[in-house]
């Protein structure tokens, strides 16, 4: 596959795909300014938000469609939506 999806995420993706295809999976979207997102809810995206400061948009897909979204030449970049945690020096 391309650079628009890790090699990381690929690997979750056709995992997914194999125990349960059509499970929806939580995804921000990257894409080009001036992208029509109807061309993106087309694609089977279920749109959550979009982000007015940065041209992206959350959501969530397939792993089917996540690929098939990421051959789009308006789409920058697709990753995992998961939870993030602050990592400190502190102790």
């Amino acid at each position: 596959m391309n650079a628009k999806v890790s090699d990381e995420f690929l690997k979750q993706l056709e995992e997914t795909e194999r125990e349960d295809p059509q499970r929806e999976i939580p995804v921000i979207v990257t894409i080009k300014a001036g992208t029509n997102v109807d061309t993106l809810k087309q694609r089977g995206l279920r749109i959550q938000r979009l982000f007015e400061n940065i041209s992206a948009i959350s959501g969530t897909l397939t792993a089917a469609g996540i690929k098939n979204l990421a051959q789009l030449d308006q789409v920058v970049l697709i990753e995992y939506d998961g939870p993030v945690w602050a990592l400190s020096d502190q102790p």
